[in-house]
């Protein structure tokens, strides 16, 4: 195995201009993380002399251990060994792009629903507000730089090119400063003289993303004829964070972290109306249901739409039953698992079968379509795949539930808990999967080192090597 260090490389992160971020092992221990790498692309080694590049690199990590804040991502350690300098941090499986679907290939992303996509921006506008009271502009504010942890909350991470207020940084013409779509317009035409409302802008264009799965530079239409959760307030909120001015915008994270926080508190409200309401009387109040229609899928609920099998989705379909799905674990490398579970580009189902959750009072969830029955929680921390398996092991030689014949779910039993997404009335529904319980493992492999897992959530399918951390839900055929 390759090694920096005294660490063992364990697998590629991501890579940029400066550098690579692999995930690294400790010795000994075997604890995961994160080794960032001074490794720049040709054209910058060749542009900058290498002294000039470690000094920014240095300041990089100098920057990050200054800031302690629970949404700014840590710095453990910074090495160096022979002509390589590194610098570690923790380790998360997830980043916001991944949760988004970002990819080189395409623009649009997934839809994410308005409970997760508030709570992610408030707590970056929270970190902003630490980084611009300590006088650092970030400058590279986009979903792949915000980290998902395993309590599900968010870190910002790579400050590449952060900037201090008044401070003048030497880059070369060649040199883009910024990401493309995220960076606000006065600092692709003169990066030195931004200031702290060019980072509201990004975490601006991240949200509205989110929320409509479109970037606005694309789109013409107004975010609440993209999104039928939201009104105008958030048209008016929209067009003062992503105003090309930055004397337009917000002037500062805590007012628009307000600001935010208060259309949220709004939304809230108005889904309580029509949830008060009785079935078939929401169409009466204040057209609310127009604006409840769902942007994102909680696959977590009781009662959900019922499919004809066909993606229809129309509540009251046929559910006689049961209908086995595959048990027996496969392994599906990448370049098949759209067309062997049927996946979109976003890697979320095509079309939606039927379930029917009864909830027990062991704790147990029977879902009479499928002849499955689930655990309603599983584990009550991120796990390794191995460990996922172990702990599944475990509740046999227990006997969970008198039973023991319990197993890790593949991806085909997994599908059968995402459901299309909810409209209306079905936001009113009461979840019966535990809720902390994100992020899934599977038993079937992509590769020899690698596992696939689904988002329960949003519904879409990914992969990640076996020292991951996810969630494991048991499963077992009726009993």
């Amino acid at each position: 195995m390759k090694k920096i260090g005294r660490f063992t490389i364990t697998g590629l992160l991501g890579k940029g201009g400066m550098g690579r971020v692999y995930k690294i092992a400790y010795p000994v221990t075997q604890k995961i993380a994160a080794l960032k790498l001074l490794e720049p692309s040709s054209l910058l080694a060749d542009l900058t002399p290498r002294k000039e590049l470690e000094d920014m690199f240095t300041k990089e990590a100098v920057t990050m251990a200054a800031i302690r804040h629970p949404h700014v991502v840590d710095i453990l350690d910074f090495e160096r060994t022979g002509n390589q300098l590194y610098y570690i941090m923790d380790y998360f499986c997830n980043n916001l792009g991944t949760l988004m679907g970002e990819s080189f290939e395409e623009d649009d992303t997934r839809v994410v629903p308005i409970e997760k996509a508030v709570p992610y921006t408030t707590q970056i506008l929270k970190g902003l507000v630490c980084l611009h009271f300590s006088g650092i502009i970030h400058r590279d504010i986009k979903p792949a730089n915000m980290l998902i942890t395993d309590l599900d909350t968010i870190k910002i991470c790579d400050f590449g090119l952060s900037l201090r207020q008044g401070e003048w940084r030497k880059w070369h013409g060649s040199t883009r400063v910024g990401s493309p779509y995220y960076a606000a317009p006065e600092q692709e035409a003169d990066p030195e003289k931004v200031n702290f409302t060019a980072d509201l802008y990004s975490a601006g264009i991240m949200l509205y993303k989110m929320l409509t799965g479109r970037l606005p530079q694309k789109s013409d239409s107004p975010v609440s004829q993209m999104n039928p959760d939201l009104d105008e307030s958030w048209d008016r909120f929209f067009a003062r964070a992503l105003d090309p001015d930055p004397a337009g915008r917000f002037q500062g994270a805590y007012t628009m972290c307000r600001d935010l926080e208060d259309l949220a508190r709004a939304w809230k409200a108005k889904k309580e109306k029509i949830c008060s309401l009785p079935s078939g009387l929401e169409q009466e109040s204040d057209h609310v249901p127009e604006k409840l229609q769902q942007s994102g899928a909680d696959p977590a609920v009781s009662g959900g739409e019922k499919s004809d099998g066909q993606g229809s989705g129309h509540p009251g379909s046929d559910i006689r039953g049961p209908f086995p799905v595959r048990a027996v674990p496969k392994k599906i490398p990448l370049k098949q698992v759209r067309a062997f579970f049927d996946l979109d580009w976003f890697m979320q189902p095509r079309r939606y079968g039927a379930n029917d959750f009864v909830l027990s009072s062991e704790g147990f969830v029977h879902d009479r379509h499928t002849g499955l029955v689930w655990q309603q929680s599983g584990t009550w921390f991120p796990v390794t795949w191995f460990q996922a398996k172990t702990y599944v092991e475990q509740l046999n030689t227990r006997q969970f539930g008198g039973y023991e014949a319990w197993r890790l779910p593949t991806l085909h039993e997994l599908l059968t808990l995402a459901v299309t997404p909810a409209r209306g009335r079905d936001h009113c529904v009461s979840p019966v999967f535990d809720r902390s319980q994100k992020w899934l493992w599977s038993a079937d492999k992509s590769t020899f080192v690698s596992a696939w897992y689904m988002s329960l959530e949003m519904g879409f399918v990914g992969r990640n090597d076996f020292t991951g951390f996810y969630h494991a839900k048991a499963v077992c055929s009726a009993f």
